[in-house]
């Protein structure tokens, strides 16, 4: 018994010997993976970092939010659909990597930076604390965590400068049938950066499209983003509530895709405009930043203005009276065909046109299958392929490729669109008129059609068949004559025209070419060659009755003078003075009398700025008289 406990005790002992140097190598192993493995050195040396551009901000105010990763430029886009609380664009992601080399005592060490940045704009949707919660970004396989931001969103205020109004072009309508949605904003001060949230282009009840704006020459338009694209929006006047306003009207067709009674958020617009005076024209002419003359005299302020909020019904369409091949279409639909040819061969192609008609809003519309129209399938062939139809002047055209199956077809059948008829409430079926073919018998191409009896237009027959069909005639007999020369192109006014206008082409394009290249060369003697002409013209719409207060004639015949001299000596018009100017003339050469002219009115323009004269029409002309005077004296030194 002692035996076999002593013999086991050693047993035990040896055993966890072993086990111990199991354990050992293991753990040795692991921590060598732990240190040697790209993954676990790469996620030490990476960090991710999430940002905001402001955690104080309005409902509809949108603001940056990016997501920095530092130390690799290899990223998976994450998922961000837990940021439910917020109207999300993906701006896109930029590569931060770099890379430098330095050569330290003759020791050259290179250095490598990698990171990347994902940014988004976020646009809140409801006002109070609000946490972007946690992202997960996948990075070269490990994943990392971005840490929560809680921001405050604060509800949009009503302004007395601002309004928003939005309306409805009808409260209640069929599933199918648009509804335009107009969006107005009133404006009694200059903005200098704006931003519209409409948060119904998410609401996935609804297509939209954009309604057709009709371009008056004698109008304003602007592009305004929205969504992810923009609308065009029309500059006008108008009074609300008593007061006078410029407006911004821009409008959406809403289609909507389900029947109920849907919610049209408020749209909100932020904007930002200065709280002191602005020293530019007249606020109903341009109320947008454009650089030009305007100049702030106090800060920028925050506004952001909401609307008013709308419903709207929208009707399914009845089961009863439903036709079979029903597809949706909603308003009152015209179709119409056309073919070409009309007389053909079994198997020849026929090109189809179809046109549809009527709705205001077209692009959504689809054409039925051709091969269920009655008789179609039976008599023609039709490809399964079609190309998408085309929106043209109101009217949708699809293009189809038929071939007559057999030479006893007599028509093109009449197309049949089945629609709903909103005015009326009920199904009809539009259909076009029957187009009549005249089809021939396919003519069999028989091996004497191939080899040739009759004789070539030598005389001679086709000899030895069997040498191949492509055996020629030969001989100066098969030569026809056909005069060519400088005189027959005068005969022939389209082919000289055809050989003159390449080489003309090539003509005006050295010539452009040259004027290009010549005008990169010495953008200064540009500047200086219109400098003139643009002086003149702007003191012809200053000195126009009515067009510019005292004050502010005084400041902007200062700021044209200065320009005109900053572009014609290749200088900064604003930093000029009047002694810098004297003193640069005088470094070019310019006659005493010149230089003279133009320190005279310079020095004139610089009373008149600070002491507030430019009352009198008269005096007003006068002075615009003298600095025209005074340029052409130095643009003819110059």
């Amino acid at each position: 018994m002692d035996m076999e406990f002593q013999l086991d005790g050693s047993l035990d002992g040896r055993r966890r010997s072993l086990l111990a140097v199991v354990a050992g190598g293991f753990l040795a192993l692991a921590i060598t993976l732990v240190l040697v493995w790209p993954g676990g050195a790469v996620a030490a040396d990476i960090s991710v970092i999430a940002n905001v551009e402001s955690r104080d901000v309005y409902v509809g105010e949108s603001f940056l939010f990016q997501i920095v990763i530092d130390g690799s430029g290899e990223v998976i886009e994450p998922d961000v659909s837990g940021l439910a609380g917020f109207i999300v664009q993906f701006m896109g992601g930029s590569n931060n990597s770099s890379q430098s080399i330095s050569v330290i005592n003759g020791r050259v060490q290179r250095t490598v930076h990698k990171g990347f940045t994902l940014t988004y704009r976020l646009t809140p949707k409801s006002p109070g604390r609000v946490t972007i919660p946690s992202i997960n970004i996948n990075v070269e396989g490990t994943v990392f965590k971005t840490d929560p931001i809680t921001i405050s969103v604060k509800k949009p205020e009503e302004s007395e400068d601002f309004k928003l109004k939005i309306e409805l072009s009808r409260d209640a309508c069929y599933v199918g049938e648009p509804v335009v949605l107009t969006v107005t904003w009133y404006l009694n001060r200059d903005v200098e950066a704006f931003n519209f949230t409409a948060p119904i282009l998410e609401n996935d009840a609804f297509d939209f499209e954009l309604p057709e704006v009709k371009i008056d020459q004698s109008k304003k338009y602007f592009r305004i983003p929205m969504g992810s694209g923009e609308v065009i929006a029309e500059k006008g006047q108008g009074m609300l509530d008593g007061k006078r306003f410029v407006t911004l009207t821009f409008r959406l067709a809403l289609i909507p895709r389900q029947d109920g009674m849907f919610d049209i958020p408020e749209f909100i617009v932020a904007c930002e405009s200065g709280t002191g005076i602005r020293n530019r024209r007249d606020f109903f002419d341009d109320f947008f930043s454009d650089n030009y003359r305007g100049r702030w005299r106090g800060s920028l302020k925050k506004y952001v203005v909401p609307s008013n909020s709308l419903s709207l019904f929208v009707k399914d369409l009845p089961l009863e009276g439903r036709p079979d091949g029903f597809a949706g279409h909603v308003g009152e639909l015209k179709i119409s065909t056309t073919a070409d040819p009309v007389e053909v061969s079994v198997g020849d192609p026929i090109t189809m046109n179809i046109v549809i008609e009527g709705p205001d809003y077209l692009g959504r519309i689809d054409l039925p299958s051709l091969a269920n129209q009655p008789g179609m399938e039976e008599d023609f062939k039709i490809p399964e392929e079609r190309a998408d139809g085309r929106v043209a002047e109101k009217k949708k055209i699809f293009t189809q490729t038929l071939r007559a199956r057999h030479d006893d077809v007599k028509e093109i059948p009449a197309i049949r669109i089945a629609y709903f008829d909103t005015g009326k409430e009920e199904y009809r079926i539009a259909s076009s008129d029957p187009i009549p073919l005249v089809v021939r018998e396919t003519r069999v191409v028989t091996a004497s059609d191939a080899e040739g009896l009759v004789h070539g237009p030598g005389g001679s027959p086709l000899e030895k068949w069997k040498e191949g069909i492509a055996y020629n005639y030969e001989g100066g007999s098969v030569l026809s004559d056909q005069e060519a020369g400088l005189d027959s192109l005068y005969e022939r006014p389209a082919l000289l025209a055809l050989v003159l206008v390449f080489p003309l082409l090539f003509g005006v394009t050295l010539v452009s070419k040259a004027m290009i290249e010549k005008r990169s060369a010495d953008p200064a003697g540009v500047r200086a060659r219109g400098a003139l002409r643009r002086l003149n013209s702007g003191l012809g719409s200053l000195t126009k009755a009515g067009s510019a207060g005292g004050g502010e004639f005084s400041d902007m015949v200062m700021e044209l003078l200065k320009k005109y001299l900053g572009d014609k000596l290749d200088r900064s018009g604003a930093a000029l003075t009047a002694e810098e100017t004297e003193r640069i003339m005088e470094g070019k050469g310019l006659d005493p009398e010149t230089i003279s002219s133009v320190r005279e009115v310079f020095d004139e323009c610089e009373r008149w700025a600070y002491s507030g004269l430019a009352d009198s029409e008269e005096r007003r002309q006068d002075l615009a008289g003298r600095i025209r005077d005074a340029a052409r004296k130095l643009d003819r030194r110059l």
